[in-house]
């Protein structure tokens, strides 16, 4: 939420709340103090890594699955956090708490709970560490097929991908390690903070798969636009970082030319063991196109048909008309 569920026009409550930004001290010590709370109530509980040099956290995000009892409730939740009011959205698996500021009377914090499945757990803690890590290296890997999303990583199958985007996704895997070694990254990323934004930027331009190609104006799809304006950390990527290290963006792009979209789903394919799942999606799709454009040329037959009928029966009408 951004530190935002609370404030005006993002609630249906009484009256909207303050919820100012949170200086690292102040952060940091609730961040452990809700941490160690809701350990009572969940068998995992985790923050997504932080993205590196922050002056100030608009919220806190916690991530948790596989709740010690069966009552869990966000009334229950709400209590154990000591919070004034809860927001939700149906469906969604996110809540959001308002908790007490720190020596501000009528301010509160933001507290994000994220509810996750346990055979995603470490993979969505790591999709969101960092800030805006998982949003350039997603750029740098689309033209590949390849879909970073809460569930893992995917292959885009681009016979499917043009009419179905959803059955388009094939899932390689969740594995943090699994996907970095596949990116050519070390694994570290998942364990640890980054030193300095300098150094996630030469994180990112160290996958192999690295073309500052990828950020030109042209290239850029709705999503990365949105991320240019309200996405600090990813604007200065592209419109400073990238001219000010040309060197190094052009050593990468030497080793990865070669590469091309059908080459990494191949390699993907064999390197995560889903290429019968692969071929069976295929012949499903194709099966299914098949018995779609039968039926759409019966019922223009049919169509034809019922055509022929009426004309026929039209002009029978007004032969018996001049007769009559």
């Amino acid at each position: 939420m951004g530190g935002h569920a609370f404030t005006t026009g993002a609630t249906d409550g009484p009256s909207p709340l303050s919820t100012p930004r949170m200086p690292p001290d102040i952060y940091f010590v609730l961040r452990d103090q809700y941490l160690q709370l809701l350990s009572s109530v969940y068998t995992q509980t985790a923050t997504p890594i932080e993205a590196p040099e922050k002056a100030s956290y608009g919220d806190i995000d916690i991530l948790v699955t596989l709740p010690k009892s069966t009552s869990t409730s966000a009334e229950s939740l709400a209590k154990v956090l000591g919070a004034e009011r809860i927001f939700t959205i149906l469906g969604s698996p996110t809540t959001s708490f308002a908790l007490p500021y720190p020596y501000l009377p009528n301010n509160y914090v933001q507290l994000d709970l994220h509810l996750s499945r346990p055979e995603t757990f470490h993979w969505q803690l790591f999709h969101q560490s960092h800030g805006d890590l998982w949003s350039l290296l997603g750029t740098t890997i689309r033209p590949f097929g390849l879909t970073p999303n809460d569930a893992g990583l995917h292959v885009r199958i681009q016979e499917i991908e043009d009419l179905n985007r959803k059955k388009a996704l094939l899932f390689l895997t969740c594995d943090p390690d699994a996907v970095l070694e596949f990116l050519g990254l070390n694994t570290d990323a998942h364990k640890r903070p980054f030193e300095s934004v300098e150094s996630m930027y030469r994180y990112v331009s160290g996958c192999r798969f690295f073309s500052d190609e990828r950020y030109a104006r042209g290239e850029r799809k709705a999503n990365d636009r949105k991320r240019m304006v309200q996405r600090e950390l990813y604007r200065v990527f592209i419109e400073d970082w990238l001219p000010e290290n040309a060197h190094l963006v052009g050593q990468q792009k030497e080793k990865n030319a070669q590469l091309s979209r059908e080459g990494v789903l191949q390699e993907s394919l064999s390197r995560f063991g889903k290429r019968e799942e692969y071929e069976n999606r295929v012949e499903e799709w194709r099966k299914e196109r098949e018995e779609l454009l039968a039926k759409q040329e019966g019922r223009q037959i049919r169509k034809a048909d019922a055509a022929e009928v009426e004309e026929y029966a039209s002009a029978w009408m007004s032969w018996l008309n001049r007769s009559a």
